[in-house]
């Protein structure tokens, strides 16, 4: 068996760290072969040229690739960080997939992003409920691009208690 090439896009929030959590955690399993990719894309405006200086967003990105990267080694596994400048992450991610040959794009997102009711023009995930979760544009845009498996990783859903609600979800 030979092991897998794990994308992680990791900016160090909650999200991002839960997906290279497990980005890790699924390279463990052959770890001679297998390496994970944490990558981050510093989004350039339009009103500059897509190659300009832009010292400190570049190292807030080195910044989290080198925590990334004491996880990876913590972990034991082969870990390559990147660092992109684009217009757009999700568009970079998607090119960074391609050209690194990845098997697996694992993505962190929050509840933070639910969306109540089913109208809208926007992609979501909708739940039987009938509500959504907007993964917002940079992962809708890998969800819909990548050219490998994408996997979403969020937070367990937490069920709050009221005198109107029992605990129980109805379905």
């Amino acid at each position: 068996m030979s092991g897998i090439s794990v994308l992680v896009p990791f900016d160090r929030s909650p999200e991002a760290r839960r997906g290279l959590d497990v980005a890790l955690h699924l390279a463990r399993v052959d770890r001679r072969k297998s390496r994970v990719l944490p990558i981050y894309v510093v989004e350039v405006e339009r009103a500059y040229p897509v190659d300009c200086d832009l010292p400190q967003a570049s190292a807030q990105g080195e910044a989290c690739l080198a925590e990334a990267e004491a996880a990876a080694r913590q972990a034991k596994v082969s870990c390559e960080a990147i660092l992109l400048q684009a217009r757009s992450a999700g568009p970079a991610v998607v090119d960074a997939a391609a050209t690194e040959e990845i098997d697996l794009v694992v993505l962190g997102v929050s509840h933070a992003n639910t969306v109540h009711g089913g109208g809208g023009e926007q992609t979501a995930l909708v739940r039987r409920t009938g509500a959504a979760i907007d993964l917002g544009h940079t992962a809708d845009y890998i969800l819909s691009h990548a050219p490998c498996e994408v996997v979403v990783v969020r937070e367990p859903a937490q069920v709050q208690s009221s005198p109107l609600n029992s605990g129980f979800v109805n379905d």
